[in-house]
């Protein structure tokens, strides 16, 4: 009797594996499929926080009058170059005082995180890292003025 029960047991298990052969392919096909012609997120890999690092530029405005730099037109100076900004903020410097004068120069600042092998490139477009300095982040002004 345990002959007749072996011979569909075996049966059943070839055709279950076959079947999940069958599933895992045409699951591979598909997802091939519909990446067709799109970058592999895989090849995308995240920048962890140790390769990254901050760099500043002075805003350049002046007290009483505004003006200076925003921080797209700073953050745009970056990525023209080939500077993959992963982040960017207003600041202030700390470690300054600067004379209460119309026309003098303000502390603010304005920041980007980059990666540390841009960091050289950085340097060329006249960034420094701001590591060097003390600053606090703040909210960016609302216009030019």
């Amino acid at each position: 009797m345990k002959k007749t029960y072996l011979l569909p047991l075996l049966i059943l298990a070839i055709t279950a594996c076959d079947q999940g052969e069958r599933t895992k392919s045409e699951a591979d096909e598909a997802a091939a499929g519909d990446t067709a012609g799109q970058p592999s997120v895989e090849s995308e890999k995240p920048v962890r926080p140790e390769e990254l690092i901050w760099v500043y530029e002075a805003r350049g405005s002046r007290q009483c009058e505004g003006g200076g730099t925003t921080l797209e037109e700073s953050s745009g100076k970056l990525t023209s170059n080939g500077v993959e900004v992963q982040e960017s903020h207003c600041g202030a410097r700390t470690d300054r005082m600067y004379p209460a004068v119309c026309g003098g120069p303000t502390g603010d600042i304005l920041l980007h995180l980059v990666s540390k092998k841009s960091l050289d490139a950085a340097l060329e477009l006249g960034f420094d890292p701001a590591d060097q300095i003390q600053y606090e982040r703040g909210n960016c002004p609302d216009n030019r003025s």
